[in-house]
């Protein structure tokens, strides 16, 4: 059943200290000619009440319900006396819903943007000029491959290009195409035998909103452990440096790596060097392609 309704029905209220939330009570308080303003918002299911409060008074005036729209029933109270305009009134349920409208795409866009940065595929968002305006962290680790070991992969003419080359230009090709244009899906096989997942489509076009192109990009199948051992088997390496030759296999950058490991950059590439001498090997991706080919022993092999 696809889903028709907006990610959050309910994403809460704001926080207390909401600059939107402030504006409302400061406009209120101005139009009452009072130095204290009072609003209670309260979630359309009741599972969220808060009370923002502007000043101190030591008397309240008369509440006034506002429209905050189907999410939300708001009620508003100052020092004065009177009770504002009708025009007012509107004015105010305006500001409010606007408010409360930009809390609750905040709240998507920091659930989305969750999800996209704990899968492990490579997930980029380019804009209509073909510019990455979004990488999740298993894309960041793939461009710190791009700068650092020129990952590169074969194309139709059979020559090997920088990965993100190749991506570009399927970006490009992409964002030239019409409205409902397919989506490009294959294998970009790398130039030490690893091979990469590609899915390039552009979303749908909503109105006054630019152009993007979505490109989801995965190892097929990550290295097994079986592979990974078997490569250890071959090398002699130290426990630490088993431990990087796993990340380097995750795609992590190098500050990522530190991070995992509780070590400084610095010491990371340190592990690196002595990797590539141990293994005869000059990059990430060349180490990675040593691994790619490891093959595991079979239950013959091992007797």
């Amino acid at each position: 059943m696809g889903a028709k309704q907006p990610l959050l029905l309910n994403p809460g209220c704001p926080p207390i200290d909401d600059p939107g939330i402030t504006a409302v009570l400061d406009l209120y308080a101005a139009v009452s000619s009072s130095d204290w303003a009072e609003l209670v918002l309260t979630t359309a299911d009741g599972g969220h009440h808060r009370t923002y409060v502007r000043g101190t008074a030591s008397k309240r005036g008369p509440s006034m319900d506002l429209d905050a729209g189907d999410d939300y029933s708001a009620t508003v109270r100052s020092a004065g006396r009177a009770a504002p305009s009708d025009e007012v009134c509107k004015a105010l349920s305006g500001a409010l819903a606007i408010t409360l409208e930009r809390h609750k795409l905040r709240t998507q866009t920091a659930v989305l943007r969750a999800a996209l940065d704990s899968t492990t595929s490579s997930v980029l968002l380019f804009d209509g000029r073909c510019e990455i305006v979004y990488a999740n962290p298993p894309a960041d680790g793939l461009l710190s491959l791009q700068t650092e070991d020129e990952l590169l992969v074969e194309t139709d003419g059979n020559e090997f290009l920088p990965l993100f080359t190749v991506v570009c230009s399927l970006v490009e090709r992409a964002a030239t195409s019409g409205p409902g244009a397919p989506v490009w899906r294959g294998p970009l096989q790398t130039r030490d035998g690893g091979v990469l997942t590609c899915e390039v489509a552009r979303l749908p076009q909503l109105d006054s909103l630019p152009d993007a192109i979505l490109v989801l990009l995965q190892p097929q199948g990550s290295e097994p452990a079986a592979r990974i051992e078997a490569f250890f088997s071959t090398h002699s390496l130290s426990p630490r440096e088993k431990e990087v030759v796993r990340l380097v296999t995750e795609g992590l950058t190098t500050a990522a790596m530190a991070e995992r490991l509780g070590i400084s950059p610095h010491t990371v590439r340190d592990h690196l060097k002595n990797l590539f001498r141990k293994t005869g090997t000059n990059s990430r991706s060349e180490l990675l392609g040593l691994v790619s080919r490891a093959t595991p022993a079979t239950a013959g092999d091992r007797t």
